[in-house]
């Protein structure tokens, strides 16, 4: 499958989504809509040998989709991660293009002076 087709199909998964939660539809929805993308990302991801810089792109927005898998995520996060993903791909063809940048994630590490 080549990169513009998982483009299209992600991008079809955005517009499904988006239309399942304006007619109020669970969050779960969107999310199983969403696997049929995540699905198609990690079987090329296995298939085809690729330059480094596509299975980049490939491992990058495969990610992004296993955080729309989170029990907890808001619909509009959602549909942002899935827009993420896509953007990675269409990063990989044109180069110009800067990849999206997260927010960093603050964790307490356990243990030391953090019980003080």
């Amino acid at each position: 499958m080549a990169l513009s087709r998982l483009k299209k199909l992600g991008e079809e998964a955005v517009v499904a989504i988006a239309a399942s939660l304006a007619r109020g539809g669970p969050v779960v929805r969107g999310q199983l809509i969403a696997s049929r993308f995540y699905e198609a990302l990690r079987y090329e991801l296995k298939q085809s040998p690729m330059q480094d810089t596509e299975r980049a792109a490939l491992m990058a927005a495969s990610d992004r989709c296993g955080r729309i898998a989170t029990a907890s995520i808001a619909p509009s996060a959602m549909l942002d991660e899935l827009r993420n993903a896509i953007a990675l791909l269409q990063a990989d063809e044109n180069a110009s293009v800067p990849l999206p940048r997260t927010r960093p994630i603050l964790r307490l590490i356990e243990g030391g002076l953090s019980k003080v």
